[in-house]
């Protein structure tokens, strides 16, 4: 076991030396626990169930107190007993997870995030699959999918509850006579001395100057992560350009390319996450830790062409110093006029819609 340790802290060492970021954490808090910690997934488009169900238990072994996705869902591919795993790490403590999505583009359609994952953000229902109906690599494109009668995950987060572009009936056409100056389905929102940036899925110039104004505000948090799905370094950099020092955006975290990447310009890391789309690739999640004085995301991953789902890891890849405190999960919002009338949805669970 001592030999253990000495090897840990050497990996460790070797590992921050990589990293462009000062921390003020030495090696002999490695086995400390966090305050508390948040998981990131990404890309779950795969029909192999076996990597999802590996990825999901094992960040439920981690227990996390918060579940991020960067988008691209598509978790009823691989049956039921990918939802099941789902929601049985979503339902981990009492009171179940937050669930926050930076949509992607296959998340979208007709300018809005899609409507049963609008559904699942503020209702807890998610569409399960109805069984086989062809074998084969690509069975799942041809499985029916139908919501269950009853929630089977908690409703995502109370910063959506309220937001227009987020209610399950929302159109793009009455969205822009309900709500004229809501445009997208970003969001801000902070835990423990950080602010979460939750973005639209690519990049506009809207919504370049919707995050300088946000970033450039003061506010209290230590650090600011930028959550985007869209994650061409190149492009994304556009949102600092000519702000440098004026904001405290440290992380920006993004999926897509269906491959890991890291990169850092002025300041900011960049790291791309290879997610869960296929097994022909790499598949990974992160585990943020929060300390009372850093940040530290730990890696676990499936090597690409794996026979059999084992998971390496946990690996550190990035830290940030900061002042940082305990989780609180924010209480559920009270109901708004963009919530659905209870009766009615009673009724479409019976029917089971």
């Amino acid at each position: 076991m001592k030999h253990r340790h000495i090897v840990s802290a050497i990996v460790f060492a070797v590992v921050l030396a990589g990293l462009s970021v000062p921390v003020s954490a030495n090696v002999e808090k490695i086995g400390a626990k966090p305050l508390w910690s948040t998981a990131f997934v990404a890309d779950t488009q795969s029909s192999e169930r076996e990597y999802m169900l590996a990825l999901f238990n094992k960040l439920q072994d981690e227990e996390p107190d918060m579940v991020i996705h960067l988008g691209d869902t598509h978790f009823e591919w691989s049956s039921a007993f990918t939802i099941r795993a789902l929601s049985c790490l979503l339902r981990s403590k009492p009171g179940g997870l937050e669930f926050h999505l930076a949509p992607g583009n296959h998340d979208m359609r007709s300018g809005l995030i899609k409507s049963h994952l609008r559904r699942a953000a503020t209702e807890g229902l998610y569409r399960s699959d109805k069984g086989i109906t062809f074998k084969g690599e690509e069975y799942a494109l041809a499985r029916v999918a139908a919501f269950v009668p009853n929630p089977v995950i908690p409703i995502w987060n109370s910063d959506i509850v309220d937001h227009p572009a987020w209610q399950p009936k929302m159109t793009a056409r009455r969205l822009k006579k309900e709500a004229p100056d809501v445009e997208g389905s970003r969001y801000v929102f902070k835990r423990g001395g950080i602010r979460f940036v939750v973005c639209d899925w690519n990049y506009s110039k809207n919504q370049a100057e919707w995050i300088r104004e946000v970033i450039t505000t003061p506010d209290d948090s230590s650090v600011t992560i930028l959550l985007h799905h869209y994650h061409k370094v190149s492009t994304l950099a556009k949102y600092f350009k000519g702000i440098e020092g004026k904001h405290n955006v440290k992380l920006v975290l993004s999926g897509h390319d269906h491959r890991y990447n890291y990169e850092v310009r002025d300041g900011i890391t960049y790291i791309t996450q290879s997610g869960i789309a296929r097994s022909s690739r790499d598949c990974d999640t992160f585990l943020l830790n929060v300390y009372n004085d850093h940040l530290r995301i730990d890696r676990y991953l499936i090597p690409k062409k794996t026979a059999y789902p084992a998971i390496l890891g946990p690996e550190p890849i990035w830290m940030c110093p900061g002042k940082f405190t305990e989780y609180k999960k924010p209480l559920t919002a009270a109901s708004s006029q963009y919530v659905r009338d209870p009766a009615e949805q009673a009724i479409d669970n019976i029917k089971g819609k």
